[in-house]
């Protein structure tokens, strides 16, 4: 009898140390688990560094993005408007953007190919009979005018730009980019920061000849990149808009 009496107080002992210990073990799982809950949430509600348009075309197979207009304090009427655009090619066949359009002027190809300018040459003067004399009285040969050029455009407006199956083309006039497109004699009101184009669309031919259109109410001027912040003690995932 005295053993058994003696016996139920350390068993007593031992679940209560065994309950604790599973109470703190439940304890730090919590916690864990709200952090990882945190670090998900805020990762949800980043953005990129940098604003831009991200679309798809109409048949969901050809991606812009990071649509924008190049910065600058400001566009006058008249002046060409750079461009910054990325278009992937998510299809199963080549495609080619084929033109694109503004309701602020014509869009152009910079650095694309240039089509040959036709110069008008001026005729050739009349060769008289050999010993004839030249008719006295008769007015003096005109001097064949110089030939008139078109106004100097900042590109051409033929586009052709190719982005085979699961290609991409950068058309980026920030960081060097050789080839862009861009507005060609900007109309209407000055374009400032904060602005933006209007109805701009851009058309895509495949190859086999059907077509799609990537159509943007407004492209906006963006301003330029910034550095990120650096990261605190707690690292987030940075989120990308897809």
């Amino acid at each position: 009898m005295t053993r058994s009496t003696e016996a139920k107080p350390l068993a007593r002992r031992r679940t209560v140390l065994g309950a604790a210990l599973l109470a703190t073990a439940a304890f730090g799982v919590g916690l864990l688990s709200a952090c990882g809950s945190g670090q998900i949430t805020q990762t949800d509600q980043q953005t990129a560094a940098v604003p831009g348009v991200n679309v798809q075309s109409a048949d969901g197979k050809i991606a812009l993005r990071d649509g924008s207009v190049a910065y600058a304090d400001q566009y006058k009427p008249g002046s060409t408007v750079p461009l910054n655009i990325r278009l992937f090619n998510n299809a199963q066949q080549a495609v080619k953007l084929t033109g694109a359009t503004s309701d602020n002027g014509t869009i152009v190809l910079v650095g694309g190919p240039q089509p040959a300018a036709a110069a008008t040459l001026p005729a050739a003067p009349a060769v008289l009979p050999s010993g004839s004399k030249k008719p006295s009285g008769s007015p003096s040969e005109p001097v064949a005018a110089a030939p008139s050029l078109a106004p100097t455009s900042a590109g051409s407006s033929t586009i052709a730009v190719s982005i085979p199956v699961s290609g991409v083309a950068l058309l980026t006039h920030d960081n060097g980019g050789e080839q862009y497109l861009a507005v060609d004699k900007l109309t209407g009101e000055p374009l400032l920061p904060g602005g933006a184009l209007t109805n701009v669309t851009f058309t895509f031919t495949y190859a086999d000849g059907s077509t799609t259109t990537i159509k943007l109410p407004n492209l906006p001027m963006t301003p330029p990149g910034t550095a990120l912040p650096k990261p605190s003690s707690v690292v987030h995932g940075e989120g990308v808009e897809e």
